[in-house]
């Protein structure tokens, strides 16, 4: 089977590349993005970097309310005439210090763009709950849906990015319904840090190879860091469903977004790769003209995939 990385690279505005650069000088922000100390104090930050002007709004017209699927508690988000396919959507925050709040502005903006319900997953997260704790939720998530007969794709962000790609390997491995799509947002996806970019855009991006590596110390412990289920891209990508992936070039996890792409169309599995010029690590979530435009670009992927899928089982 052929297949190819189609591979888009995006310029984005003055202002936005402005916006880049008051974030990286806003020694508040930073210092909320970076905090170091116990587990509440790296929440507290987080709870509080939402709160920043920086942050893009949950937009009005979608209706929230708490669920669970597998076990596994979360919310669902629906915008009007939602679909009956299902797109499961992880945040992002390092494993250890992410929340649905986080994630929710960007979960928001996928059930209104793709018409489909999306079930945003409140995971397990370390060091409560260390690896590979994570995947297991998201697996009964995904499981659940498949047990229905439901349709879904998995959408992630950061840490949510490696997670989908994790889920659906394990999936496949175990024999359980597929996802019709995989969407990757900004996806941590190598907890080696090996990646060539954590030194070449060193300064150009609000994460830095430090802060990675104290997330990961808590929630993979003494584990193997390059085990796929932690770093899918060590992983198997074969008899996967098409991947969309949307990273910023300036982002420290830029090579192992490019590294994921290259090893999915070596096994066969078509991948969509957008680059957006100068954007730092999960832009998506803040106020970047490019953010709306990558996330236009995330739901009508799946819009388009939800429907070819609809035809191929038609």
């Amino acid at each position: 089977m052929s297949a190819k990385v189609i591979r888009t690279d995006i310029p984005v505005t003055n202002g936005d590349i402005e916006v880049v650069r008051k974030m990286l000088e806003d020694v508040k922000f930073a210092q909320s993005y970076r905090a170091s100390g116990d587990i509440a104090a790296l929440r507290a930050a987080t709870a509080k970097m939402v709160q920043n002007p920086f942050f893009r709004p949950v937009p009005a017209g979608v209706a929230v309310e708490p669920g669970a699927l597998g076990g596994v508690e979360g919310e669902w988000i629906s915008g009007p005439d939602a679909s009956d396919d299902v797109l499961v959507f992880f945040h992002g925050g390092g494993y250890i210090r992410g929340s649905l709040d986080l994630g929710r502005a960007n979960a928001a903006e996928i059930a209104l763009g793709s018409g489909c319900r999306v079930f945003a997953t409140a995971y397990r997260q370390a060091p409560e709950n260390p690896f590979p704790a994570a995947v297991e939720d998201a697996v009964a998530v995904a499981s659940a849906l498949g047990a229905e007969g439901r349709r879904f794709a998995l959408v992630g962000e950061s840490a949510g990015g490696g997670l989908v790609l994790s889920t659906a390997m394990t999936l496949r491995d175990q024999g359980r319904p597929m996802p019709f799509a995989i969407s990757c947002i900004s996806p941590f996806v190598d907890l080696t840090l090996s990646g060539e970019s954590w030194d070449f855009n060193a300064g150009k991006d609000i994460a830095t190879r430090e802060m990675g590596n104290d997330m990961i110390a808590l929630y993979m412990g003494d584990a193997d860091r390059a085990d796929w289920r932690a770093s899918p891209v060590f992983g198997r990508f074969d008899d996967l469903p098409p991947i969309h992936v949307i990273v910023g070039a300036s982002e420290g996890l830029f090579s192992e977004a490019l590294s994921a792409s290259e090893r999915a169309v070596g096994a066969g599995c078509p991948v969509t790769l957008d680059v957006f010029a100068e954007m730092p690590h999960g832009f998506t979530k803040y106020r970047f003209d490019a953010a709306g435009q990558a996330m236009a670009r995330v739901t009508r992927w799946l819009a388009t995939s939800a429907k070819e899928g609809e035809e191929t089982s038609a």
